[in-house]
């Protein structure tokens, strides 16, 4: 793909962002709105296929051939590990956070770098199967860059693979004294934890987070759920208010604020956190259908039916979604 093509994609993303400012609650052109950016995604899928397919090609080239291409991981691949961390991607750290200096790849060997470079490739792209595969190749290669430990442990904790995220987490905290490297490690180990749904273990391993680093709003956004699961609604609520602070176009935290708002009993506030998540993000049914509960409880029931209706539309189209792919 030409690097215009790439251009004209991201000026229909913002063009589709503009129009979504305007059609205010027109639902049906922001049907359209959803639908132009499932198209916009399946170019960008396509462009992944590309990578993978040339990746594999230069890898055949390489063993046939007997040489390597000169490939320095370069510092925006690090950085953007730290990006890649379980269930809130984009969310946790800023872009200037790199991992610490006693995690930096240290190897000569250009297979293990080209390894580690499509591992971080793949958990990028949340293709867990395939980031495992190239870590475990780098560790084989070079047991000792930890780095490639840390990456493997969080890729198999978003795989739900929990012993062997344990052993790699454990391996890496034992070996590291670095506080960011160990807000990640605890990070991932609470989602293991979550996964497992041992929610008071998860909710020590977020909060150690914070502890290590305030600014970590993936493990606030973590804790938010984690409160939620535990049925402390009040600290669930205060968690993802402090989130929205730094990220107040999430429309899972404003979700997730009219869901405790409203088990803590205050349907108001329920039911203006519910609508800006609407107004995010109006292609999500469960967005929806808590809003048909919000006006169902208020007693407003022909804008609950208004949005059970809308909800059941949005399944459906959902499905239809996933049959086509």
């Amino acid at each position: 793909m030409k690097e215009s093509e790439f251009t004209q994609i991201f000026a229909a993303l913002e063009g589709v962002e503009d129009e979504l400012e305007k059609v205010g609650s027109d639902q049906e052109k922001r049907q359209d709105c959803y639908e132009h950016l499932l198209e916009l995604r399946k170019r960008m899928d396509r462009c992944v296929e590309l990578w993978l397919r040339f990746e594999e090609k230069i890898n055949e080239i390489q063993e046939k051939y007997d040489f390597f291409l000169p490939d320095e991981l370069p510092d925006s691949f690090l950085q953007a590990f730290v990006k890649v961390l379980p269930d809130k991607e984009q969310k946790n750290m800023p872009p200037d956070r790199g991992v610490g200096e006693s995690l930096l790849l240290q190897s000569d060997h250009e297979a293990s770098i080209r390894s580690f470079r499509r591992g971080l490739g793949f958990l990028e792209l949340a293709m867990m199967d395939e980031a495992i595969r190239e870590f475990e190749t780098v560790i084989n290669q070079e047991p000792d860059i930890l780095l490639a430990h840390l990456c493997l442990g969080v890729a198999y904790a978003e795989r739900g693979m929990a012993d062997e995220a344990m052993r790699e987490l454990r391996l890496v905290q034992a070996l590291t004294g670095d506080p960011q490297t160990n807000a990640i490690v605890h990070n991932a180990l609470g989602n293991v934890y979550a996964h497992r749904e041992q929610y008071d273990l998860a909710l020590e391993e977020f909060s150690k987070v914070i502890e290590l680093d305030s600014e970590f709003a993936v493990a606030k956004f973590n804790l938010g759920a984690i409160n939620y699961n535990l049925k402390d609604y009040e600290s669930s609520v205060l968690a993802f208010e402090e989130v929205k602070i730094n990220f107040p176009r999430d429309w899972e935290v404003y979700f997730y604020l009219g869901k405790g708002y409203k088990k803590l009993g205050d349907e108001q506030q329920a039911l203006a956190n519910l609508l800006k998540a609407s107004y995010l993000a109006p292609q999500e049914p469960h967005v929806a259908f808590e809003l048909g509960v919000s006006y169902d409880t208020l007693g407003e029931t022909r804008k609950a039916l208004e949005y059970y209706y809308r909800a059941k539309r949005l399944y459906q189209l959902a499905e239809q979604e996933k049959d086509r792919s």
